[in-house]
């Protein structure tokens, strides 16, 4: 039957009480074992929201005995982000004790990993992929985390290390349903893009700044690099833009999940037929950030969606403190040709803001080292 566990986090200031809250479905140690998490970006509503309905279906499946293995959920993923009110404005991506980016820093411990399991390996993914999971709890227990981010880093990482699949669900700005993975895990992952009509999949490797899905695959990455191991499928869910907040889509989105898991023999019963993926993926590099050039408010001449050619007018930075409309607009031309499936809600720019993402149609030269943005 369904429980549920308060993991205590560390107190960021005096008789500062914070817990995480983990629902557990199924048999604890049973396989495949499912790590779901919401939220750790504290801002991005909808995915709380999506896990909130994906609990209820999780605990009538339960209930009727239907869970095959083991699933983890976590709501809300960032306690500490959820409360960060400041007059009236929450902060929810960024950590305000460091500064930092709540999705960023995760530990990697592909270093320990192989150090420990050094000559221990054999040629059964099975059992390489047991001491693998040994070696990974060793190197989390044995951090010593300085501040609460840290801290909430780390628990969460120790409930989802050893999950075949793991799932991370986000929001972008203003955005079509996106997927991030690695590159190991497509085109195996076009099941979970059909099921949530993602529009964009973009496969990435060590993208910048450990983000949580790739830490937790990195260890298994780096030992597959050697020898035969079960690499999870760890992913990123974009769900939509920030303002696409309802219960609608969030039961709409649930429903692609559960579905998801019964296609990966998680929770018996039959899902119906598989819809086809009608989206693009491709390496994230062939992702190019859209940038205000000059201060002002952003108009923007292409709607989400829209196939683009490079060189094509995307948007206009408005100066309107000028007299009449002569030089008062900055064009903003796409680098690219591809589509253009995010926007930024925020609309008075700064020179530098990233206001969109085009996802293009081949590689762009350059486009290495760390590719997300802040």
């Amino acid at each position: 039957m369904a429980t549920t566990e308060q993991i205590p986090l560390r107190e960021v200031s005096l008789n500062d009480h914070r817990s995480l809250t983990v629902h557990r479905f199924g048999q604890p140690g049973a396989r495949p074992k499912v790590y779901v998490q919401a939220g750790i970006h504290a801002n991005e509503l909808a995915a709380p929201l999506t896990a909130h309905h994906l609990a209820d279906r999780l605990k009538a499946a339960d209930e009727a005995g239907a869970i095959t293995g083991e699933i983890v959920l976590v709501p809300i993923a960032n306690p500490i982000g959820l409360s960060q009110i400041l007059s009236a404005n929450h902060f929810g991506r960024h950590d305000m004790e460091t500064g930092g980016n709540y999705n960023r820093g995760f530990f990697d411990t592909s270093a320990a990993v192989l150090e420990r399991v050094e000559g221990a390996l054999g040629h059964n993914a099975a059992e390489n992929t047991k001491a693998v999971r040994a070696a990974i709890a060793d190197a989390l227990d044995a951090i010593q985390p300085r501040f609460a981010i840290d801290d909430l880093h780390v628990k969460l990482q120790q409930l989802a290390f050893d999950a075949d699949i793991v799932v991370d669900l986000h929001t972008d700005s203003d955005a079509e349903m996106h997927l991030f993975l690695d590159p190991l895990n497509w085109p195996n992952a076009e099941d979970l893009a059909a099921e949530l009509g993602i529009e964009v999949v973009m496969l990435a490797r060590a993208s910048g700044n450990n983000p949580f899905e790739e830490t937790i695959a990195a260890p298994y990455v780096s030992v597959h690099e050697a020898h035969p191991v079960e690499v999870p499928l760890s992913a990123v869910v974009e769900l939509r833009g920030l303002h696409d907040v309802s219960d609608e889509l969030a039961r709409q989105d649930a429903d692609g999940l559960f579905r998801f898991l019964q296609r990966r023999g998680c929770i018996a019963g039959d899902p119906g037929p598989q819809p086809a993926f009608k989206g693009e993926a491709g390496p994230f590099e062939q992702t190019v950030f859209v940038w205000a050039t000059a201060p002002g408010i952003v108009a923007y001449k292409k709607p989400l969606g829209a196939m683009v050619e490079a060189g094509d007018l995307v948007a206009e930075i408005v100066d309107v403190s000028a007299l009449g409309t002569d030089g008062a607009r900055t064009p903003v031309l796409a680098e690219t040709s591809g589509r253009f499936f995010t926007r930024s809600l925020e609309k008075l720019a700064r020179p530098g803001q990233d206001i969109g993402k085009i996802f293009g149609t081949t590689p762009v030269e350059g486009r290495t080292g760390n590719l997300l943005s802040d």
